[in-house]
């Protein structure tokens, strides 16, 4: 078996995966790549041999020394400056799932009664042309209103009947 032809397949079907991949990314990457690279180019074209290597020598000495200043400051820092580790606490109520059965807040006749009357007059609010601005008021200050006080009289019919 010739060698070359097994690798030339494997070149070939690696470039077909490649350029299909990078169809989409190419359409928008090498215009403004191109124009990044044509701006660069207009921008550094005066520059000399030596500008070149000062900006070399520059950017290796600033990147150079931060990068050890890093690496020395990582090993002779303070202890204030480390990472701290504290144990993880766990909530008591993490364990519980919720399924428990809790106690029913007891409603008394009289609770029941003034919260029965305050939905009687919302309902009165909402019938009559003047009251109607009033009740559109309280809902839109207190959205869930109404719902709450229809749950609670649902409710408190359930416990009743039980």
């Amino acid at each position: 078996m010739n060698m070359s032809v097994l690798f030339q397949n494997k070149r070939q079907n690696g470039e077909q995966k490649a350029s299909k991949g990078s169809l989409a990314a190419g359409i928008l990457y090498k215009p403004i790549q191109s124009a990044w690279a044509a701006w660069m180019a207009r921008r550094t074209a005066g520059f000399t041999r030596s500008t070149w290597q000062v900006l070399l020598s520059l950017f290796v000495v600033l990147f150079g020394g931060y990068s050890l200043y890093l690496a020395v400051n990582g090993f002779t820092a303070r202890q204030a400056k480390s990472i701290s580790i504290t144990p993880i606490k766990i909530p008591r109520h993490a364990t519980q799932t919720g399924d428990t059965p809790k106690a029913a807040p007891q409603l008394s006749e009289a609770g029941y009664s003034r919260i029965r009357q305050f939905r009687i007059y919302m309902d009165s609010l909402a019938r009559s042309p003047t009251g109607k601005v009033t009740y559109d008021r309280i809902i839109k200050c207190r959205p869930g209103l109404m719902d709450s006080v229809r749950f609670i009289e649902n409710q408190y019919q359930l416990l009743k009947n039980e």
